[in-house]
């Protein structure tokens, strides 16, 4: 007699090694998707520098002011006078600035060279940390 199909057994065993696998994989799989983000949240800061730079020297002087607490970073040619949108760094990349202050103000004169003292950002996603240094002259430095 010819049978068509599986039995329930054969089938739960099948399920269960394929929740095994699933399992074993899962761990690896967040703590890739973690670095990922870290990375990413770290070039779009540095992006933003580099941009900042360039309208310093574009506009006579700009700064980067990073919230964050907010996790969210923009451009200012002069006090309250932003250029461009505001970007929510921590929601798109699902990571969490810190630093020791709660508001980072680096500045970049016309020549394109940083106003200010070293500043750290962290970049966190998960157990993954990221570091930003920007130095006393405008440098950046992704760690």
């Amino acid at each position: 007699m010819k049978r068509n199909g599986y039995s329930l057994i054969e089938l739960t065993f099948v399920l269960v090694l394929g929740a095994l696998l699933l399992a074993a994989a899962a761990v690896p799989i967040r703590h890739a998707r973690d670095v990922m983000a870290v990375r990413a949240a770290r070039g779009e800061v540095a992006a933003l520098l580099a941009l900042t730079r360039a309208t310093a020297i574009l506009a006579g002087g700009a700064t980067l002011v990073v919230d964050v607490d907010a996790g969210a970073a923009w451009i200012e040619r002069s006090p309250g006078v932003r250029v461009g949108d505001i970007q929510h760094v921590s929601a798109r990349h699902g990571v969490r600035l810190t630093s020791s202050s709660s508001l980072l103000n680096i500045r970049y004169d016309a020549l394109g060279i940083g106003r200010m003292s070293n500043a750290t950002m962290r970049v966190m996603s998960g157990s993954v940390t990221g570091t930003i240094t920007i130095s006393a002259y405008g440098r950046v430095r992704q760690s």
